[in-house]
């Protein structure tokens, strides 16, 4: 498994956080169409992100390195 750097995995953990149901849908302020697209812009830099680091991240994974390293 290719090792991701700490840059790389704080920009995964925001995207985690973001896609928190309060925050995608800035705590029901928000239409559910404009939560859904909003929801699909984050997945799309989500994707990005796991081509930039050449392999799929899972949000399990991403919580795991939050719980594991203070630093994140």
């Amino acid at each position: 498994m290719k090792a991701i750097d700490q840059e790389d995995k704080k920009k995964f953990l925001n995207l985690a956080c973001a896609l928190s149901p309060e925050n995608l849908s800035c705590d029901g302020e928000i239409s559910m169409a404009e939560t859904r697209r909003k929801e699909g812009t984050i997945r799309n830099q989500w994707k990005d992100l796991e081509k930039k680091v050449g392999r799929e991240v899972s949000e399990d994974e991403v919580w795991q390195w939050s719980f594991a390293d203070a630093t994140l």
